[in-house]
């Protein structure tokens, strides 16, 4: 686990860097696979605007529908298969960067983290007397 702050852009970058990022999309990228790489946001930003984050992974139909945490896959939108037009294509190594283009995908992918981290909404913890605790449990 690895804490950023949301008034601090480097702080994210230090804490998924690009060549994290890289080889996360990369396999993110292959055609079979079953399980993506990313980050997961596991808390609310604090008074001072820190936030915890830890490299994960997950599987592709899996999701998260009770919001306990926010799981972003890393995706380049340039790849070597979607420049090929060959979606079996054998490699998604990095591909030479053009401006505007590949180079900017880790840029985005910090910015998409960083937005998601500062709006990030979590269920109250549960505590005496709530609300959802009331009522017959089984028994």
């Amino acid at each position: 686990m690895t804490e950023a702050n949301i008034h601090d852009r480097t702080s994210f970058e230090r804490a998924y860097d690009r060549l994290s990022f890289e080889r996360d999309a990369a396999s993110n990228a292959r055609s079979d696979t079953t399980v993506v790489h990313g980050v997961t946001i596991l808390s609310a930003p604090d008074e001072d605007g820190r936030v915890d984050l830890s490299r994960s992974s997950q599987h592709v139909g899996e999701g998260n529908p009770e919001g306990d945490t926010v799981f972003l896959a890393a995706f380049r939108l340039h790849d070597s298969a979607a420049e090929t037009g060959d979606t079996y294509a054998g490699s998604v190594e990095p591909t030479a960067e053009r401006p505007g283009e590949a180079g900017d995908d880790y840029a985005r992918f910090i910015d998409q983290l960083l937005a998601a981290a500062k709006d990030v909404h979590f269920k109250p913890d549960i505590g005496r007397g709530e609300e959802r605790l009331k009522g017959f449990h089984g028994g």
